[in-house]
């Protein structure tokens, strides 16, 4: 197993992901771009990149705030989040550069590439869905579903959103906006609601989080990763 950290860019700005791979996986193999939560590439999502490779693709967790930035420090982190999603070209092109990136690795079949995020990353995958970028599938684990503006028919992806029905960052109303969205849109979209699950179900992190409303589960999160792991084979 290959894991590494993996320089590319933005324009002018240096982006420090995170690569992980079998090397040794026959043939091309699929690429996942794998975007993180509001503090910046992580423990969390590094882990994720691993078993993303275990499972058998090429993955490439991405750097959102430039330089490798990570942030423990909710001050210093919430600036750069509400930065971020003030400038939703700049954040689409961001999660671009990641996936250009990933799409001309010598190891990824360019012809099936998905995205991944979680919470904060979560909806920055479903803003590269919106950009029209080409991508086979999304994958959104409890991201918030704000609309914003795109091509009525732009979104290329099949999308799938796990979300949990406690989450009060994701209230049932944006849930039913975000149906809306898709269905005129004309999206392949399916959303997956998990009962009594609060919001960063996936990091065990969320239990220590100094936020009221979020709380790890360990088998809402081995439950919605096999799901997913299943759609993304079927979509892939």
């Amino acid at each position: 197993m290959i894991l590494e950290d993996y320089q590319y860019s933005d324009g002018d700005t240096v982006l420090r992901g995170y690569l992980g791979y079998d090397q040794a996986a026959k043939g091309p193999c699929p690429g996942v771009l794998v975007a993180p939560e509001a503090p910046g590439l992580g423990d969390h999502v590094k882990k994720r990149v691993a078993m993303f490779a275990e499972a058998g693709f090429v993955a490439l967790g991405a750097d959102v705030y430039g330089e490798g930035r990570y942030f423990d420090d909710m001050e210093q982190m919430m600036p750069r989040v509400e930065a971020t999603r003030s400038d939703i070209p700049a954040w689409r092109q961001r999660m671009k550069a990641g996936l250009d990136a990933l799409a001309v690795h010598e190891r990824v079949d360019a012809g099936r590439l998905c995205a991944v995020g979680y919470c904060f990353g979560g909806t920055g995958v479903l803003e590269l869905a919106r950009s029209g970028a080409d991508l086979a599938a999304v994958v959104c684990f409890h991201g918030e579903l704000h609309k914003t503006p795109h091509a009525a028919s732009g979104i290329k992806a099949r999308i799938l959103v796990f979300n949990g029905a406690d989450d009060p960052f994701v209230p049932a109303q944006d849930r039913l906006a975000f149906e809306a969205e898709m269905t005129a849109a004309a999206v392949d979209w399916q959303m997956v609601v998990y009962g009594g699950v609060k919001h960063g179900w996936t990091n065990p992190a969320s239990d220590q989080a100094p936020v009221d409303g979020m709380a790890y589960d360990a088998v809402i999160d081995r439950r919605s990763w096999h799901a997913m792991l299943e759609w993304l084979r079927e979509t892939l």
